[in-house]
């Protein structure tokens, strides 16, 4: 099988001191990529925001709910496109295992004070309780996606590449 990676313009296929240097080189831009990946102070506050916002918007009536949560989607993508826009930078999924995990709680997490918004609405409860899940939403969004940030960049300089 032949490799189609050449450090060079003479034929045949890299040596292993080539292909290990090549490794080292993106296990080195692995770091410079983990660097650049700095989320602002205001980012997950700002998020975090949006997501108590429409976790609340579950328990208002009518399309009043569909109107807010409608401007919490819109909200979120000029969020996303503020932050890839000024960095450079869009992260689309998690660089290792660590990030999936921390993920996927997130999202439980997340999932789980929405159905309680909807509980609230549903079971006729004074909808002043929605503000519980709300908070609950804002809070997780605002420390566990700091903490996800963290996991991201130590696994872009470090699991990732298997280098560094």
């Amino acid at each position: 099988m032949e490799n189609d990676f050449r450090s060079d313009d003479r034929e045949g296929p890299l040596t292993s001191s080539q292909a290990r240097d090549t490794l080292d080189r993106l296990g080195l831009d692995g770091v410079r990529l983990a660097e650049r990946v700095v989320t602002p102070w205001w980012y997950h506050l700002t998020l975090g925001l949006i997501v108590g916002v429409l976790t609340a918007a579950q328990v208002l009536p009518g399309a009043a709910s569909f109107v807010v949560v409608a401007l919490g989607i819109v909200a979120i993508l000029l969020l996303t496109t503020t932050y890839s826009r000024r960095y450079g930078i869009f992260i689309t999924q998690p660089a290792g295992s660590r990030g999936k995990r921390l993920l996927r709680v997130i999202s439980g997490v997340l999932a789980l004070a929405m159905l309680a918004a909807l509980v609230v609405k549903f079971t006729g409860t004074d909808p002043r309780w929605g503000l519980l899940p709300a908070a609950l939403a804002f809070g997780a969004t605002l420390v566990l996606g700091r903490r996800y940030d963290d996991v991201l960049r130590d696994e872009l300089a470090h699991d990732a590449g298997g280098r560094a």
